[in-house]
């Protein structure tokens, strides 16, 4: 009996949040006994008959009865009362978390998993510009411009539900709810992306579709999160070649050794949150090809654009570098659309990521073949590298950027230039930040010669 009484104690000590302690209630029905360790359970049997899911344990009663529990907790108790030493496992807890990590709440059950993050970037920025150079607002050339700004502030929503290769993500971008200039003043393109995963290698991450709206697997930097950013905003020349979000569908996969990673995809082709195709039955079609040679990141992650090799700074390298090069081909026909960018093309991408002991380099370079509707073909090409070195236990890097643009290789005069320097602390990561970066883009004009702008800006980011 000391036994049974001392296991008792120790079932109570170790009882669960969702047991009820010492509650216990037997109700004999229909040569049955019924017994409860929760009040709930108890009450909505005596209203409806209705037990739900219990554990059964046939030929226990005093007089050979089936004994029916709410929860392994009431079989114990019955056993404990009736003296009987037969062993019964404790209920089994369901996972249920709440812990805050690198900026992100993530709460956890046994059937769906939750990271909820905001991210909030507040900058400053003085333009000085050249001579030829007037401003919006100014009122003469060369008047320069001081502003504060809150360039980015977005809300995440990123997990699984049912099963781990369930997955799903939803982000939201406040300022464009407001203010959508560059968006062609669509309320909805607030809603930056709404996919579906489905891992069909369920967690083998070798083939993987990817459904809803997202960035077009074409580019490393515009694919890289602004928030991981090694400047302050991503090279011009990033947002020249590379168009952002669209809507659609895309398939994905890695190889088992990390070596290689496919991704291709096919969009409306005119922007984030549209309620149609504006140029009829003709899509935007992406495909990247990824090749890390020595395979020491993992690639089959459950977001679409994650890890070491979506992130320009060195956080991650210890003992062996990180390093990839990638190639992109971006095939779209806007004749005939709505959106005003009525050109067809074909685009290809080259990008490299290399880190190692706190140094980076980022680079790509970009080359496409436009037809207008009307007037005659034309190329275009670009590049951007950038290199950075973190010192003092990582807190502190500094980088410099080349970046240029030539918009159309046919004209003279038009190329777009951008030089820059930057000074970052990181006190937490990506998660708490501080960048400055300061530098020129010059632009060539036929007319007034080259402009030139000075730019300083400094950032502020927190993920909470």
């Amino acid at each position: 009996m000391w036994s049974v009484a001392v296991g008792l104690v120790a079932v109570l000590l170790a009882a669960p949040v969702f047991a009820q302690g010492l509650y216990y209630k037997e109700i004999p029905k229909d040569g049955r006994i019924y017994v409860f360790n929760v009040g709930a359970n108890a009450d909505r049997f005596e209203k409806t008959g209705e037990m739900g899911i219990g554990i059964t344990k046939p030929g226990v009663g005093p007089n050979g009865e089936t004994v029916v529990g709410d929860n392994e907790r009431a079989i114990q108790l019955y056993f404990f009362k009736h003296g009987i030493s037969e062993v019964v496992p404790d209920p089994v807890q369901p996972i249920q978390t709440v812990v805050w990590r690198d900026g992100k709440t993530r709460i956890q059950t046994d059937s769906a998993y939750l990271e909820l993050s905001n991210r909030v970037m507040v900058r400053f920025t003085e333009e000085r510009p050249s001579d030829n150079l007037t401003l919006t607002g100014a009122l003469v050339a060369g008047d320069p411009r001081g502003s504060f700004r809150i360039r980015r502030f977005k809300t995440k929503f990123e997990g699984w539900m049912i099963k781990p290769w369930l997955a799903y993500e939803t982000q939201l971008n406040w300022p464009d709810l407001v203010s959508n200039n560059a968006i062609n003043a669509n309320p909805g393109a607030f809603l930056e992306d709404a996919m579906f995963d489905i891992d069909f290698t369920k967690g083998k991450g070798l083939f993987r579709l990817h459904i809803g709206q997202f960035k077009p697997p074409y580019g490393a930097q515009q694919m890289t999160s602004s928030g991981s950013q090694q400047f302050v905003d991503r090279a011009l020349v990033s947002d020249t070649f590379f168009r952002g979000r669209e809507t659609g569908i895309a398939a994905w996969g890695a190889t088992p050794n990390n070596k290689w990673e496919w991704r291709v995809g096919m969009f409306n082709g005119n922007g984030r949150t549209r309620t149609f195709n504006d140029n009829l039955n003709r899509f935007q079609y992406n495909a990247r090809l990824m090749w890390q040679p020595n395979g020491s990141q993992v690639l089959n992650q459950r977001a679409w654009v994650t890890g070491a090799l979506y992130s320009e700074s060195d956080f991650e390298s210890t003992t062996a570098p990180i390093y990839a090069v990638a190639l992109n081909y971006e095939n779209q026909n806007n004749f005939g659309a709505t959106t005003g960018n009525d050109q067809k093309w074909n685009a290809v991408a080259f990008d490299w990521v290399y880190k190692y002991k706190g140094f980076s380099t980022v680079g790509q370079y970009n080359y496409a073949r436009r037809t207008p509707e009307t007037g005659a073909k034309f190329n275009a090409n670009g590049f951007n590298v950038q290199a950075g070195y973190l010192f003092h236990r990582r807190l502190w890097e500094v980088a410099v950027r080349h970046a240029q643009s030539d918009p159309s290789l046919s004209a003279s005069n038009n190329i777009i230039k951008e030089t820059r320097g930057s000074l970052s602390f990181y006190y937490l990561r990506h998660v708490l930040k501080w960048q400055n970066d300061f530098g020129q883009v010059l632009t060539q004009t036929s007319t007034v010669g080259n402009q030139k702008l000075f730019e300083f800006r400094s950032q502020l980011q927190f993920i909470f």
